[in-house]
C-alpha cells in the first residue's frame, strides 16, 4: 500500500536524479569518442572524414531507432523499456575497451559496428525521460525537472573531459569505456528495483501523488482497449504546424551540441595546436557553460509560468535568446587566443543549454499517452543533425584544413532555430490526435 499521511513526500527528485544519472552516463559515451577523436585516428590510421563517419555511426541508427524507440516506451511504459537497453548498453560500452582484441584490419569496421549498436539501443532514452517527467511532474515544475536531465549532457563533459584527455595519452582512451559499463550495470539494478508510476509507487504518499495529478480526467485516463489512429500519427503530427516547427528547430540547434560533442576539442587542437589532454581540460569550461545555462532557462521559464505569463512566452522567450547567444559562434574563428576562444565558446554553449527547452514542449504538447511517440519524432530531428554534422564538418575540415566554412555552418542553423520556434511555432498547446479506443 502506498503511504498516506504526514509530511508529503518527494519521490519525484528521487527519480528525477536516477534519469539523470543513466543521461550522465550516456552522454559520457559520447564525449569519450569526442575527446578520444585525434587519439582514435592515430591507433587507427585514418583522416578526418573517416573519423568523421565513426562520430556519425551513432547517430545514424539513434536517429533511425527514434519512433521505434518512443512506440516501445508507449507499449510497455518507462520501467521496462530501460531495465534492457541500460544492461544491453553497459555490455556493449564494455566491448569498446576490448577493441585491441581485433585484428587491425577489421578494427575501424568493428568499431563503426559497436557505435551503431549503442546508438539504436540507447535511442529511446529521451522518450522515457519525457514520459517520466510528464508522469512524476506537474506542469509549474516540469522545464525545471526536463532542464536537468538535459543538462546532463553538459555534467558528462566536466567530469569525464579531463579524465580521458589523460588516459588517452597514458594508458588508453579504451578504459573509460569499461568504467562506464560497470557503472551502468549497478544504476540498471536500481532503476529496475525503485522505479515505478506514481500510481503503483510503494513510497509515494497521496498528498504527493495528487499534487503531481493536479486536475486529471480519471475517465479518459483510466480508459483501456486498443487504440486505433484514424490517421497515421506520424502523418497527424508532421501535419502539424506547431509541432513540425518544434521539430525543425531542435534539428537546427541541435547541430551546435553536436559540434562540440564531435570536433570541438578536434577544433582546439587543430586551431589552437593543443595536445590531447589540454584539449580535455579546456572542453570543461564551455560544459560548465551549458550545464549552468541549461539550468537556468528552466528554471526562468517555469517561474514565468508560475507569474501567470503565457505557456507561449514563458518557454519560447528563453528558447530564442539563448539561440541569439549561440549563434556568435562564428565569430571564434577571428580569436587568436585561446583563453578569449574557450570564454566565446562557454557563452556559446550556455546560449545552446538555455534554449534547450524542446523537451518541455514535447511533454506539453500531446497527451501523456502518446509522449513516447511524439519525442520518438522529435529527437529523430535532433539525431538527423547528429549525422549530418559530423559528416558535413569532416568534409569541410579536410578540404579547406580550417574550421571557418565548419563554424559558419553552425551558426546559420543557430539563426534558422530561431526562425522556427519564432515564426513556424505560433502558439503552444496540447493538440488533439485523432484516433478512438476498442475495449479488449
Amino acid at each position: 500500500m502506498p503511504m498516506e499521511l504526514g509530511k508529503r513526500t518527494n519521490i519525484r527528485f528521487t527519480i528525477l536524479a536516477i534519469i539523470f544519472f543513466i543521461t550522465v552516463l550516456s552522454f559520457a559515451d559520447r564525449t569519450a569518442i569526442s575527446i578520444a577523436g585525434d587519439a582514435i585516428s592515430k591507433d587507427f590510421d585514418i583522416n578526418h572524414i573517416t573519423l568523421g563517419y565513426i562520430f556519425s555511426a551513432f547517430g545514424w541508427t539513434y536517429a533511425i531507432g527514434q519512433i521505434p524507440g518512443g512506440l516501445l516506451v508507449d507499449k510497455f511504459g518507462p520501467k521496462k523499456v530501460y531495465a534492457v537497453l541500460t544492461f544491453v548498453w553497459a555490455i556493449l560500452l564494455i566491448l569498446h575497451s576490448i577493441i585491441d582484441l581485433v585484428p587491425v584490419f577489421m578494427m575501424v569496421s568493428v568499431f563503426i559496428v559497436l557505435r551503431a549498436l549503442v546508438g539504436v539501443i540507447c535511442a529511446p532514452m529521451f522518450s522515457i525521460n519525457s514520459r517520466v517527467v510528464a508522469e512524476w511532474f506537474p506542469s509549474s515544475e516540469r522545464a525545471m525537472a526536463t532542464s536537468v536531465y538535459t543538462s546532463a549532457q553538459y555534467l558528462s563533459v566536466i567530469i569525464f573531459a579531463p579524465l580521458i584527455g589523460v588516459l588517452s595519452t597514458t594508458i588508453g582512451w579504451q578504459y573509460v569505456f569499461l568504467v562506464i559499463g560497470c557503472v551502468m550495470i549497478v544504476v540498471s539494478l536500481v532503476w529496475i528495483s525503485y522505479f515505478d508510476l506514481p500510481s503503483q509507487h510503494r513510497f509515494i504518499k497521496e498528498n504527493e501523488r495528487n499534487y503531481i495529478q493536479g486536475k486529471v480526467d480519471h475517465v479518459a485516463a483510466n480508459r483501456q482497449g486498443k487504440i486505433i489512429f484514424n490517421q497515421n500519427p506520424i502523418v497527424q503530427l508532421l501535419k502539424n504546424r506547431m509541432i513540425f516547427g518544434i521539430y525543425f528547430g531542435q534539428y537546427c540547434s541541435a547541430v551546435t551540441s553536436y559540434f562540440f560533442m564531435t570536433w570541438f576539442p578536434i577544433f582546439l587542437i587543430v586551431e589552437k595546436e593543443l595536445t590531447v589532454a589540454q584539449a580535455g581540460f579546456y572542453t570543461v569550461f564551455p560544459a560548465i557553460g551549458g550545464f549552468i545555462g541549461s539550468l537556468m532557462g528552466g528554471a526562468l521559464s517555469d517561474r514565468f509560468v508560475q507569474k501567470g505569463f503565457t505557456l507561449t512566452f514563458s518557454r519560447k522567450f528563453p528558447i530564442i535568446v539563448g539561440l541569439v547567444i549561440s549563434s556568435t559562434i562564428f565569430f571564434s574563428i577571428f580569436i587568436d587566443s585561446v583563453n578569449l576562444v574557450v570564454v566565446t565558446m562557454t557563452l556559446v554553449l550556455w546560449g545552446r543549454g538555455f534554449s534547450g527547452l524542446g523537451w518541455t514542449l514535447i511533454t506539453e504538447t500531446v497527451p501523456k499517452r502518446f509522449i513516447g511517440i511524439n519525442s520518438g519524432l522529435f529527437n529523430t530531428f535532433s539525431n538527423l543533425a547528429g549525422i549530418t554534422t559530423p559528416i558535413v564538418i569532416g568534409i569541410l575540415v579536410e578540404w579547406t584544413n580550417s574550421f571557418f566554412w565548419p563554424l559558419l555552418f553552425v551558426s546559420i542553423h543557430c539563426l534558422l532555430a530561431i526562425v522556427s520556434y519564432g515564426w513556424i511555432v505560433s502558439d503552444l498547446k496540447e493538440i488533439k490526435l485523432s484516433y478512438h479506443v476498442v475495449e479488449e
